[in-house]
């Protein structure tokens, strides 16, 4: 089994430096402000050598590092740009598994014949991962998750490839404080002045798992390179797409708004026969041998091509991207239930609101083979009985 693992270094910190790339010569700290009861989150390389650290509390920082830039945590952006990592590891592996924010896991084993030598796999990866999403990353690989890991942390700008005979070495003078134990059970082997992996990996085999339990066995497996635990692949996320190969290049935005029209013409009547929504469309243009991703997020869920196609016309008339795109490829991602969209019957005029229930009542004859939808008609408005104000009649009569 080889196991790739790709470390993202301080990605909170890499994500507000790519928004804001003012800010790469300052002592950014993330997690609050100074006057919050909060903890640093991340902090970059000139915090850190003034002696800021995560964990850290934030007025503490401050008083260290009391030039630095604070920042407000933002979790959904953090995430958001971790899953287009995850986009891009799914191309190069069928098993791709989160570990966390920063940090995930593949399983290349046998792809030497897809890819070439792990080297070029990884410095490619480490490539797409810069050029699509502008993190640095660090690269480890070896025949175990956490021995994988381990080499990613220490790894650099080339990949740390570690061969099945070297890896106990590896782990030999390295802290303990890198098991993923309980800080109880860390604690309990420095007391007894275990303080590397060799140390603990040279006892004998009984010893910590009559101290630690199931601690005790896995500090003394994985100290001796020892894990058999496979690389679980992350739910796929449900998406449409299509891609349009254009033999002559395109030279116009009006060319461009045409082929994203066409795509649309195929994903959208999908999209509407699983009673579903969109919330994100991802693009990717080719075009001189080169590549550029694009990711949008729908302000309101929707299955109506004008929509999209208003919401894809503003984005590209505000961004500047090359002329001679040979290839689009159109993803329809971030997809729910009906339920996600907000009905707009009670809104808009009678034509709009006449479409959408004969839309609806089509569409529910097609599932169930009848439609449940009833007309109310007036009758005696002023009755005091309320049976006798009004009747229900059938849809057919819904847009009379």
């Amino acid at each position: 089994m080889r196991i790739l693992c790709l470390f993202i270094p301080h990605l909170p910190i890499q994500w507000e430096l790519k928004r804001h790339p003012d800010l790469a010569q300052t002592a950014l700290i993330i997690g609050g402000f100074p006057h919050e009861r909060k903890l640093v989150l991340d902090c970059s390389e000139k915090a850190i050598a003034q002696g800021v650290s995560p964990g850290m509390i934030l007025r503490q920082a401050s008083h260290r590092c009391p030039d630095a830039v604070f920042s407000p945590v933002d979790e959904a952006g953090y995430a958001k740009a971790f899953d287009e990592v995850l986009d891009i590891l799914d191309q190069f592996s069928p098993a791709v598994e989160a570990d966390n924010q920063g940090r995930a896991f593949l399983d290349i084993t046998g792809t030497e014949q897809l890819f070439g030598p792990l080297k070029n796999l990884a410095a490619r990866i480490r490539g797409e991962v810069f050029q699509r999403v502008g993190f640095h990353s660090q690269v480890g690989i070896a025949s175990s998750k956490f021995v994988a890991g381990i080499a990613a942390s220490l790894a650099s700008t080339s990949p740390l490839i570690v061969k099945g005979s070297e890896e106990k070495e590896l782990l030999k003078p390295l802290s303990v404080e890198l098991l993923p134990l309980t800080r109880e059970a860390v604690n309990w082997l420095k007391r007894l002045g275990l303080r590397t992996m060799g140390q603990v990996a040279a006892l004998p085999v009984n010893t910590l798992p009559s101290q630690l339990g199931q601690d005790g066995t896995m500090a003394h497996r994985l100290a001796n390179g020892i894990d058999e635990r496979q690389v679980v692949p992350r739910p796929k996320t449900d998406v449409l797409e299509q891609t349009l190969s254009l033999e002559q290049p395109l030279e116009s935005l009006d060319a461009l708004l045409a082929a994203l029209d066409v795509l649309l013409d195929k994903l959208v009547p999908l999209l509407r026969s699983r009673y579903q929504v969109c919330c994100r469309i991802k693009l990717r243009f080719h075009f001189d041998n080169m590549e550029l991703w694009q990711s949008l997020i729908l302000k309101t869920p929707s299955d109506s091509k004008p929509d999209m196609l208003g919401v894809l016309k503003r984005h590209l008339e505000a961004a500047s991207f090359p002329e001679g795109i040979s290839e689009i490829y159109l993803v329809l991602a971030g997809l729910g239930g009906e339920s996600g969209k907000q009905a707009s019957l009670s809104t808009g005029t009678r034509g709009i609101q006449a479409e959408s229930l004969q839309r609806l009542d089509s569409d529910l004859r097609e599932r169930f083979g009848h439609s449940p939808l009833k007309r109310v008609i007036l009758i005696d408005p002023d009755c005091r009985i309320p049976e006798r104000r009004a009747v229900l009649a059938d849809s057919s009569s819904i847009n009379e």
